[in-house]
């Protein structure tokens, strides 16, 4: 007997629990965010710089252009590699490698706070883990083409690491290391990263080791920081301009999170969780460091939630609030059952399985969510649900995967027969119209100038609101932009609309969006007003807007780099572009260029 137990040291029932907890919510991550599998409108933007990016062009969204119109610069490059590795189609990349990371935090979530009970004679339940993926929201965004599986992955990495150091398992510089990462995979998560490279320079003894942990920490993300002010002209990425957090919106925030925690009962299923962590607490001897780790993290959390609140949160349902939510969790992702008879053993048993029961109830029912019959009244939207309405497809025979799968979404009927006037020369800028009392849509072609200097030699432009879908149905010499600053520069700039989705907030106007392009003034549609395009043309050769377009169009070189990080610390690229053109009329013109061959 004693022989078999040496031979087995670890066949106990913490270790078995363990491993079987890690195996249920490995499997319901994975089948969960593949039975709702599908592919966003705004995962298809980070494919078309990934295009860019195999075709040579460098990390862009148009050629010629060097703007950063995807928030999170790692999952952009580990797409890129994917599809260099596979030659697979770049959807498939991404819903490949964001099952594998959702699945991937799900099981170190797991393995990492069983950590807490090593030696205990208890068996673990999956109860955080549990509550987040039976969250519909959750599983949406297992994959999407967004970088969520990727932003979960990273959060119980760090979980790990961090409380590896926290029971004196790990060193610090490591941990150091995979803080300082945050950065590069969504700037919100500098919150964590920041906060934990903190702790760490604090906890350390000496002045050395806090210099082993800086210098693991700190020269991927300044390096990056470096070559994205030298590049690119800014200190974030152009998302992060365009949906400006200076202004707070705590009402839309509080809307936004009753949206998200209200069909779910949600608020119901933390407090069992809190209580089941805290009984579980009772009676045990805590260390003083692991404490520390969890407390930082829920604080870490907590604030995150705030800011999420503060900026009125965004226009897809719970997809900002999932991963504070996340990291809130980790903390109790498995929870213990004792093994023995007693008030606490009995009170840990009765909640476990109100968490089963709740995260049951959750999973099945779904979110209920219908399409509103007007588009004004489309605030918040299960972005899932919408699209795979307003395509046609059936999610169980059709999934949405493609790009060409948007091609039956509404305002794109006709797209592609209107692109072939833009790649023949014909038309300079396409544009959606929609008669607002028929509802009838139909895209509009502006005519082409043709020897106009800087003008005529703007790409033949998009310009639509959703950019993913028109991008990847266009070939990459086809100026792609959108009127809210996602890829383009100007409209990053302008002034938020009041009372507008969060996310969707800015508005560039249409004699903007024509003056910036090889449009022929001289032969504008009825209704457009030609005297507002020649305001905006002046304007963009007035000093400020050359100096913007200047960072990010004119050819890459030593000496645009280091103009480029002088740019971006002056904060002179920072500033409104007003609504009206005439704005500008009495500021002299710089005399230099706006567009370089």
């Amino acid at each position: 007997m004693s022989r078999h137990r040496r031979r087995h040291p670890r066949r106990t029932p913490l270790a078995l629990s363990t491993a079987a907890s890690a195996l249920l919510v490995a499997v319901f991550a994975f089948v969960g965010g593949w039975m709702r599998r599908w592919m966003s409108d705004d995962g298809l933007i980070v494919l078309r710089t990934v295009r860019n990016l195999q075709a040579g062009h460098g990390p862009v969204f148009n050629i010629g252009e060097r703007v950063e119109a995807n928030t999170s610069t790692l999952w952009q490059y580990l797409i890129y590699v994917g599809g260099v590795l596979t030659h697979a189609r770049l959807e498939m990349v991404a819903l490949a490698l964001a099952l594998l990371f959702t699945t991937g935090a799900a099981v170190i979530g797991v393995l990492a706070s069983a950590r807490f009970y090593r030696g205990a004679t208890v068996i673990l339940l999956p109860a955080g883990m549990l509550v987040y993926f039976a969250l519909p929201p959750a599983r949406d965004f297992a994959t999407s083409g967004l970088e969520w599986g990727l932003s979960i992955f990273y959060l119980a990495a760090l979980w790990w690491v961090f409380l590896r150091w926290g029971f004196d398992d790990i060193a610090a510089p490591l941990v150091g290391f995979v803080a300082g990462m945050s950065w590069l995979v969504r700037p919100e998560l500098a919150l964590y990263g920041g906060v934990v490279i903190i702790v760490l320079v604090v906890g350390e003894q000496s002045w050395r080791s806090r210099g082993f942990v800086l210098a693991a920490a700190l020269p991927v993300p300044l390096a990056y920081e470096i070559f994205r002010m030298g590049y690119y002209g800014v200190l974030v990425p152009q998302t992060a301009v365009a949906k400006s957090a200076s202004g707070a919106e705590w009402a839309s925030g509080l809307n936004y999170l009753r949206d998200f925690s209200h069909p779910y009962v949600l608020p119901v299923a933390l407090a069992v969780i809190s209580l089941m962590a805290g009984t579980a607490a009772l009676g045990s001897s805590a260390q003083r460091r692991p404490v520390l780790v969890t407390a930082v993290f829920v604080a870490c959390a907590l604030v995150h939630v705030l800011y999420v609140l503060r900026v009125g949160g965004d226009f897809m349902h719970g997809r900002m609030l999932l991963l504070p939510l996340f990291a809130l969790l980790l903390p109790a992702a498995v929870l213990p059952l004792r093994l023995e008879r007693s008030p606490i053993a009995l009170a840990l048993a009765v909640q476990a399985v109100l968490i089963a029961g709740w995260s049951g109830t959750v999973a099945y029912r779904g979110h209920p969510w219908e399409i509103p019959e007007k588009d004004s009244d489309l605030n918040i939207v299960d972005e899932r649900g919408f699209y795979y309405e307003t395509t046609g497809r059936d999610p169980q025979t059709e999934p949405l995967l493609l790009a060409e799968n948007f091609l039956t979404f509404p305002n794109m009927q006709g797209f592609p027969e209107a692109l072939q006037l833009a790649e023949h020369g014909q038309a300079a800028v396409l544009g959606l119209a929609i008669n607002p009392e028929t509802d009838e849509r139909h895209w509009v072609a502006y005519p082409r100038t043709v020897g106009q200097g800087d003008f005529d030699r703007f790409a033949p432009t998009i310009n639509y609101i959703n950019l993913g879908m028109t991008s990847m149905n266009s070939p990459l010499d086809v100026r792609v932009l959108e009127p809210v600053g996602l890829a383009t520069p100007l409209a990053a700039r302008s002034p938020r609309l009041e009372s507008e989705r969060i996310g969707h907030d800015k508005l560039l106007s249409l004699p903007w969006v024509l003056a910036e392009s090889s449009t022929d003034i001289n032969r504008l549609p009825l209704g457009v007003d030609r005297e507002a395009v020649e305001a905006a043309r002046h304007a963009l050769y007035t000093p400020e807007f050359q100096e913007l377009a200047a960072s990010y169009r004119e050819p890459m070189s030593m000496h645009r780099f280091l103009a480029n990080i002088r740019y971006a610390l002056s904060g002179k690229g920072i500033f409104t572009v007003e609504f009206d053109p005439h704005t500008y009329s009495d500021v002299p013109s710089s005399g230099k260029p706006i567009t370089w061959n």
